[in-house]
């Protein structure tokens, strides 16, 4: 009887499986194979139902001891996936700016010059101290006198300052959580760009479909097949100013 020979998977055959069993995407999975976009949804179809291909799949899932009930825990994680779960809510300070009007610049530096004389006098300085103390002051008083004249000439000119600081709630995002599940193989990617930070996850509606047809291990049901490739992505940017790492 002579023995059945046994098929060599190509480096590209190779690279599906190891891609395959990370999210069970047989479409994403020939795509990051480097298998042409307009066909890696048939090339996917297609390798899940070579024995070959079967086999080698079915070798890694053992080598990575992954069991039935961890793919469908696995493809259910995937499937409940909501990219809000990665945003925390926290309080933090914030100081808005305000429109302040010349006139209550003006008093708001006179009352600061006085409340400094204060100090001064109950600091009980020495005579050339306190004058060193007052030529401090003097720049002061000469930006009051800048303000007055332009005040006179336009009567509704104002400032943006500094107004109360006050505690807001903010949403931002737990990293640490979304790199936790990238290494789970919830998430499906997550880098920095120019602009912030970009997280995708996986299909949730494939996961779904799969959840929906799963009887026994997937890759034994001719029937099933994931070419889903319809992904969240989420961008976080980093604020205005700020670069991405």
């Amino acid at each position: 009887m002579e023995q059945e020979e046994v098929k060599v998977l190509t480096v590209k055959e190779e690279r599906f499986c190891q891609e395959y069993i990370k999210d069970f995407n047989a479409s994403g999975a020939a795509r990051r194979a480097k298998y042409s976009v307009n066909t890696c949804a048939e090339i996917g179809y297609e390798y899940l139902r070579k024995p070959h291909i079967k086999n080698r799949i079915a070798e890694l899932l053992e080598a990575n001891e992954m069991g039935e009930g961890e793919i469908k825990k696995r493809f259910s994680d995937i499937a409940k996936t909501d990219m809000s779960n990665y945003m925390v809510k926290k309080k933090v300070p914030y100081t808005p700016q305000i429109k302040v009007g010349l006139k209550q610049v003006i008093k708001s530096r006179r009352e600061y010059i006085e409340r400094e004389e204060e100090f001064c006098t109950r600091m009980g300085l020495t005579e050339k101290a306190f004058d060193d103390f007052q030529s401090n002051l003097d720049e002061i008083r000469a930006q009051i006198i800048r303000l007055e004249i332009e005040l006179e000439h336009n009567p509704k000119a104002y400032r943006i300052v500094d107004g109360e600081t006050i505690m807001v709630e903010v949403a931002e995002l737990d990293l640490v959580k979304m790199i936790d599940d990238k290494e789970r193989g919830v998430i499906k990617s997550i880098k920095h760009t120019k602009d912030g930070i970009q997280a995708e996850s996986y299909s949730a509606d494939a996961a779904l479909t799969t959840l929906a047809k799963f009887k026994g291990m997937l890759i034994e049901k001719s029937e099933v097949d994931l070419t889903a490739n319809i992904d969240t992505v989420v961008k976080i940017g980093y604020g205005e100013g700020n670069q991405g790492a």
